[in-house]
């Protein structure tokens, strides 16, 4: 009994299982940076869903001042028709002139005042844009307005007008686009 040797012929394929290994990390390297570009957009849309539910929060508060201060919103005290302003800087909110009875006039400053300063803690540049609609019954347009601080100045601003309620052609000052929230509310 001898030893004998097996000889086997060289394969044809040397160096396909590295070539098949390097596709698939290329391939896993693709889905990766996917799911990475996805975690990145639900963070971002679920910020924007958070500054939408304090919108409707804020609109709420405001339309349930106006109810409480009828002869107010009947005066128009509580339109805010000025052009957009991403100004953070607290409002002084306002005294009455007999601390016991303020009247009407003097409620809603005080109401204009607080809510705006909410505004402006609570959204990124909040602002808003309030129009008084007299028709029977009376009701408010409110626009709630935010600085979406994903854009950056001089960025494509397209994304925010086409997902969002247009904005009143009057409150907008031309260079800032903000996202607007639409509200209507029966006083």
């Amino acid at each position: 009994m001898g030893i004998r040797f097996i000889t086997v012929a060289p394969s044809a394929q040397k160096g396909a299982s590295l070539l098949e290994v390097l596709i698939a990390i290329v391939i896993m390297s693709f889905g990766l940076l996917a799911m990475g570009g996805l975690t990145a957009a639900s963070i971002q849309y679920g910020k924007m869903a958070q500054f939408q539910t304090v919108g409707v929060q804020l609109a709420s508060d405001y339309a349930d001042r106006m109810r409480a201060n009828a002869d107010g919103f009947m005066a128009s005290a509580y339109d805010k028709t000025a052009v957009y302003s991403s100004v953070t800087t607290a409002i002084t909110v306002p005294t009455c002139a007999v601390a016991s009875k303020c009247t009407s006039a003097e409620l809603a400053a005080i109401d204009v005042a607080e809510w705006r300063n909410s505004l402006r803690t609570s959204l990124p540049g909040g602002d808003a844009y309030v129009l008084r609609d007299t028709t029977n019954p009376p009701a408010v347009d409110i626009w709630v307005m935010w600085a979406d601080p994903s854009l950056k100045a001089g960025t494509d601003t397209s994304l925010i007008t086409a997902g969002s309620s247009s904005c009143p052609a009057a409150a907008l000052s031309g260079s800032t686009v903000p996202h607007c929230l639409y509200f209507r509310a029966g006083i």
